[in-house]
């Protein structure tokens, strides 16, 4: 497939490390300095072949067996006919075009790029395409027969699938479909241009529906980039690496970037900019099950923000706490605490749903145009919020209803459902404005800390007194078995940036920094170098169109993770592709305490371990030096309790440099327990990772996995900070059992490689 041999002659070709972004110059065997931008307009057009039109009657079936084709009489629609690789020998012969194998270009059929290490090749990328264009691909095989040989003559996802992300991780809708055997195969989107809207949601009322409708056939969905993946060739063989051909369809309105925080009450909190031209805007969720992505509009607004209201179900009236609340934005068609409701031993599951395809958008619109929606995974902005006090674990916490006779039987835990569908656990609190004398009780609010849930007591005295005495003895029990988490969602600043943009000049390059840099993709590596060096305006033009890199996110998340001498990040927000980070120092003050740690760093590594020591010995020994000189920070989880974000008054308590640096009194939270042990197993050459995610009986959480002997085991050592200091020492995820039992996040690493970490 390479024509080895065959030496390309200089030129401009696409450039290997983005394809889709650049061309660089060839000369001599060998590539030069030189970059230039690809011309949009020529993309536009499609790699070769340029336009025809459907049949007249616009009439298309359905191979994939989904939802209803255009009526008659659609309008007509304009594709472009993309050449695949063809079998055999021959190749179609298209101008200028070359395919890029082991990093030299070969110029021998269509306009494609590949590397060692990849696993597809890639097309250059298409613009301004209609939201509904179709595609055309050659095909000498029958596509039905080969879908039906594979069970299921309606799936044709063994030959073609789309996406809506660069890393192929967020599956779109197509439709395959081919008049005859040997015919070409046409392309076309599935997802339904309409969509529904009950402004009703979560209360009983009478406002009537209203339909947002972007397209009046189909559309490929409500992003503006996709990412076609050919998995055949021309005869019908599997391809030796698959073929995505990404494209842009054209949008009149801007993309507003949203901002996501969660307000004390744990309810989502969406924010932007005004989107010139837009009179309202629209909010989303879409999601991805079985074989159809489904999308449902949740709210619309005039204003630039947006959250689910607190609200009396039968009143329509928003309250402090009630049994329900971020309505709308659940994960889940069933709860896990619903699941353990129908099985014998009662056992709550933690998660029995994949909330991994679900995303939230806004878009923008004035009426009769529509923008495309930034979306972003729901999980790794809302996955443990609050959703629904259910009756099963209410049951199991309250055998006797909700009468009590002290307070002194009431858990110091509430127990909630959240938006991903598991059973999770926080502090509870007794609202003390709720309060009052009833007949023969005083009827109180037990709510959750971080939560606008609560459930009703009723406590049996008519003494005012007592009962707040009682509320107050109670609420000092709380705060006395608080567990040690207080992890803050980091991937999406808590506000946008506030500052004059002028004033900063974007850095477009990874700086040299004097620190070492974990990354699993280039796209982290890049922002890593520009976080260690305190950028605070990174410019991310044309990454996430590179091949194979993860959205900003996921590339972001992992940047601030995986990364320890990046300190006192804060968040960031996104303004035309120019990430503006937040920081709680300013960059003498960053770059005087990453010296400091670098020192106690080899310090501690020079103190406690010996070349001669292997993986698990270091492991155990830096675990160790840490449990003794580190403090867990109360008082700085017990600030940042029940919100999103960082809060003020403690700059250090999240990162590093809290547990490892004298001058902060060696304190800090799970998060600079975390960072501190990868920094010191860096440097002793054991390689080590961060992980997130969630405690379920507390909440946020960080703790580490370790390579011993060429598998990942787990470390936390937060809660080996006691008088076992090896509880949690070089453990599989399914010993963090009872009260250390979690699940891992999605933040600390690019999607595509979670599932390389998991334990034995």
């Amino acid at each position: 497939m390479n024509n080895a041999g065959t030496t390309p002659p200089d030129g401009w070709y696409p450039d290997p490390g983005s394809p889709a972004v650049q061309l660089r110059y060839w000369r001599a065997g060998a590539w030069t300095e030189h970059v230039h931008p690809l011309d949009p307009s020529a993309a536009a057009t499609g790699p070769a072949g340029g336009f025809r039109d459907l049949p007249a009657d616009g009439n298309v079936s359905d191979a994939t067996g989904g939802r209803a084709t255009p009526a008659p009489g659609a309008k007509k629609r304009r594709r472009g006919l993309v050449l695949g690789i063809v079998g055999g020998s021959t190749a179609v012969a298209v101008a200028a075009a070359a395919f890029f194998v082991w990093g030299a270009p070969q110029v021998w059929g269509p306009q494609i790029t590949t590397q060692d290490g990849w696993a597809y090749a890639y097309a250059p990328m298409q613009n301004n395409l209609e939201i509904d264009h179709e595609f055309s691909f050659p095909a000498d095989y029958d596509l039905k027969s080969l879908a039906r040989a594979n069970g299921d003559e309606r799936d044709t996802s063994f030959a073609f699938d789309v996406f809506t992300d660069a890393a192929l991780t967020r599956h779109g809708e197509l439709r395959a479909y081919q008049p005859d055997p040997g015919a070409d195969i046409d392309i076309s989107p599935r997802s339904i241009g309409t969509y529904e809207y009950d402004p009703n949601l979560g209360v009983f009322g009478k406002q009537p529906r209203r339909e947002f409708e972007i397209n009046n056939t189909s559309i490929w969905g409500i992003q503006d980039t996709f990412y076609l993946v050919q998995k055949l060739d021309k005869s019908g063989q599997p391809l030796e690496k698959p073929i995505v051909h990404p494209f842009r369809v054209k949008t009149s309105l801007a993309a507003p970037q949203v901002n996501y925080a969660t307000n004390d009450n744990g309810t989502l909190q969406m924010s932007w900019d005004a989107v010139p031209g837009a009179t309202e805007y629209v909010i989303v969720t879409t999601w991805w099950e079985g074989a159809d992505r489904y999308t449902k509009v949740i709210g619309a607004t005039e204003d630039t923000g947006w959250s689910p209201p607190v609200v009396n179900p039968f009143s329509g009236e928003e309250v402090e706490a009630e049994l329900e609340q971020n309505d709308g934005l659940e994960m889940y068609r069933t709860s896990a605490a619903a699941l353990a409701a129908n099985t014998e031993t009662g056992a709550v599951d933690a998660l029995n749903n994949d909330a991994s395809q679900y995303e939230y958008g806004v878009l923008a619109t004035d009426g009769t145009r529509f923008s495309a929606a930034r979306t972003t995974d729901a999980m790794s902005v809302a996955a443990a919020l609050p959703r629904t006090v259910d009756a099963y674990t209410n049951a199991q916490q309250f055998p006797n209803g909700q009468r009590v006779d002290s307070l002194e039987e009431i858990p110091t835990r509430f127990f909630f459902t959240s938006l991903d569908g598991a059973t999770r656990q926080t502090a509870a609190r007794i609202i003390p404005e709720s309060l009052k004398v009833e007949d023969d009780h005083i009827y109180m609010q037990l709510s959750g800390i971080g939560t606008g849930l609560a459930r009703t007591l009723y406590l049996n005295t008519t003494d005012l007194g007592q009962a707040q005495a009682q509320v107050a003895a109670f609420t000092e029990r709380v705060a006395a078995e608080l567990p040690p988490t207080g992890l803050p969602t980091v991937t999406m600043v808590s506000a946008p940036i506030q500052a004059d943009l002028g004033q900063y000049t974007p850095s477009t390059e990874a700086p040299e920094v004097a620190y070492p840099i974990s990354a699993t993709n280039s796209f982290a590596d890049y922002l890593a170098a520009n976080l260690i060096d305190h950028q605070e305006a990174i410019s991310i033009a044309g990454w996430e169109e590179r091949p194979g890199m993860p959205a900003l996110d996921d590339a972001i998340g992992e940047a601030v993770y995986q990364n320890p001498y990046v300190l006192g990040y804060r968040g960031y927000s996104l303004i035309d592709d120019v990430v503006y980070v937040s920081y709680a120092n300013d960059a003498e003050q960053t770059a005087r305490l990453q010296a400091a740690v670098k020192a106690s760093v080899d310090q501690a590594v020079g103190s406690v371990t010996t070349p001669g020591m292997g993986a698990a010995e270091k492991a155990a020994a830096l675990n160790g030096w840490l449990a003794d000189k580190a403090v867990y920070d109360k008082a700085a989880l017990e600030a940042g309790e029940g919100g999103v974000g960082f809060p003020s008054g403690f700059p250090h308590a999240w990162d590093a440099s809290g547990v490892l640096l004298d001058e902060n009194s060696a304190t800090g939270v799970c998060a600079s327990y975390a960072a501190a042990y990868k920094a010191l197993m860096d440097a002793a050459g054991v390689p080590t990772v961060v992980v997130t995610g969630n405690v379920f009986s507390g909440g946020g959480h960080a703790w580490n996995k370790v390579q011993v002997d060429g598998q990942w085991l787990a470390v936390d050592p937060t809660w080996n900070d006691g008088a076992d200091q090896k509880k949690y020492l070089l453990i599989s995820d399914s010993q963090f059992s009872g009260s250390a039992a979690r699940e891992e996040g999605k933040d600390w690493m690019a999607d595509q490689r979670l599932a390389d970490y998991a334990t034995p």
